[in-house]
């Protein structure tokens, strides 16, 4: 009797468990659907704009020959000034890929002209695009496509690479849902987790080829695939007509290879951007004029806590008050080869309407412990002139292209402090001096 008891109580308990396993995987299986519906709506509900053609492009010689499936949509007609500029491009020795290399491309372009709002001046927005993932790609060129109709409001565009995660909903970028070429607002800028720099426009172009195209070194390219196997374009427009017929259709055009070089790219963004510094007014002397010395250096240094790597290409970005911006880095001991500050570019005098891309010719080596030092010259104007995302504000921003990609806290900014002084010290011009002096060594 006992026994029979004891068996009959395990009976239960098994059959309770039972119950509450059943249980759980039922309210399990609820919140599954939930959140699938969720999601789905979050993407109707996120999803603005359609999908753009996505086609990867062959190049076999000087023809153009699309590899899409003949089950895809016909690749959408290009316009006028895509075909003027993708014909130059091939036309010229000026390839970014190497000889056996495969060639593919990607053209990340609105399907149809995106509005701007017509009751503000600044409008910023972000346009994500898928990119191949059944394998690792380096991305080795690219170049602008910017439509007439797109320059006239269009203070910058830019391309950055997101860490992505996959999952049986879809594809993240941290806590949003992505889809190809959705729409979102991204004002100031796109999610923390797009943080690689790999291309954009201002005026003037970046590139540093023929019609503004661009290519990375011939042992380096910037890495996409699984992982980051979106790239959003952030649009920055200054519609200060506020005319609601101006629209944007910009993008570009990147060129990948599936044959893997030997480095990755990486960007580092010196300077303070847009935070932490004012330009004041301009002084008067007697007679009503400026006075000479009405210049203001905004400094940004910070210290270079990663493994050594080299950089080789920068670009200015500030707005109508800057005249001049330099960078340099000041050697921390044991790393004195070339004398203890070196050249990290000079961009003299800058102008809002040019602020290309430029060359590091040899590379500048950056070691643990240097000192990047980043120097922002403005002119006083009217007003008090704040840090800020308008064009009517002004920012201070160095964009260095370095490689290998290093591991670094904070990438793609290297954080550090900002000071500013009224007119331009002599101990800074003696910093440039040496810095410039530096450089025509290693160029010898």
């Amino acid at each position: 009797m006992y026994v029979r008891s004891i068996i009959v109580m395990l009976i239960n308990v098994i059959i309770t468990n039972l119950i509450i396993k059943f249980s759980w995987a039922a309210a399990a299986a609820v919140a599954v659907v939930e959140n699938s519906s969720k999601v789905a709506a979050a993407h109707a509900a996120t999803t603005i704009i359609s999908p753009p053609h996505h086609a990867v492009v062959n190049f076999n010689g000087g023809g153009v020959s699309s590899n899409t499936e003949e089950e895809e949509e016909p690749a959408a007609p290009q316009h006028h000034y895509h075909q003027h500029r993708r014909r130059n491009l091939k036309s010229s020795s000026w390839s970014p890929y190497l000889t056996n290399e495969t060639k593919q491309e990607l053209l990340f372009v609105p399907d149809e002209p995106q509005t701007l709002s017509a009751n503000k001046v600044t409008t910023y927005f972000c346009v994500f695009y898928e990119v191949p993932a059944d394998q690792d790609y380096h991305v080795v060129g690219w170049e602008a496509v910017i439509p007439p109709v797109s320059q006239r409001t269009l203070h910058h565009s830019i391309m950055m690479t997101c860490r992505t995660r996959d999952t049986p909903w879809g594809a993240y970028i941290g806590a949003r849902p992505v889809t190809n070429g959705q729409r979102v607002p991204c004002e100031p800028m796109p999610p923390s987790a797009c943080d690689t720099m790999i291309g954009g426009w201002t005026p003037g172009g970046w590139g540093n080829g023929p019609n503004g195209a661009f290519r990375t070194p011939s042992d380096a390219g910037f890495r996409v695939g699984p992982g980051r196997k979106f790239v959003v374009v952030q649009y920055h427009h200054n519609n200060e007509s506020l005319d609601a017929n101006n629209t944007s259709q910009a993008g570009f055009r990147l060129q990948i290879t599936p044959d893997l070089r030997k480095a990755d790219v990486g960007e580092m963004q010196l300077g303070p951007i847009a935070v932490g510094f004012a330009i004041p007014p301009a002084r008067r002397n007697n007679n009503n004029n400026n006075d000479d010395d009405d210049v203001v250096d905004v400094v940004h240094t910070c210290t270079w806590n990663a493994d050594p790597t080299d950089a080789w290409a920068f670009r200015s970005h500030a707005h109508a008050l800057c005249t001049r911006q330099y960078s340099i880095v000041r050697r921390s001991s044991g790393n004195d080869t070339n004398g203890n500050v070196a050249y990290l570019g000079d961009t003299s005098p800058f102008t809002y309407h040019s602020q290309p891309l430029v060359g590091l010719d040899p590379p500048t080596r950056i070691e643990r412990g240097d000192v990047l030092e980043t120097h922002c010259l403005y002119e006083r104007g009217e007003r008090w002139t704040a840090g800020g995302l308008s064009t009517s504000d002004e920012m201070c921003i160095r964009h260095v292209l370095i490689s290998p990609d290093v591991e670094r806290a904070g990438a793609p900014f290297c954080w550090g402090r900002i000071t500013e002084t009224a007119g331009w010290s002599e101990e800074a011009q003696r910093s440039l001096e040496q810095a410039h002096a530096e450089y025509a060594r290693r160029q010898l």
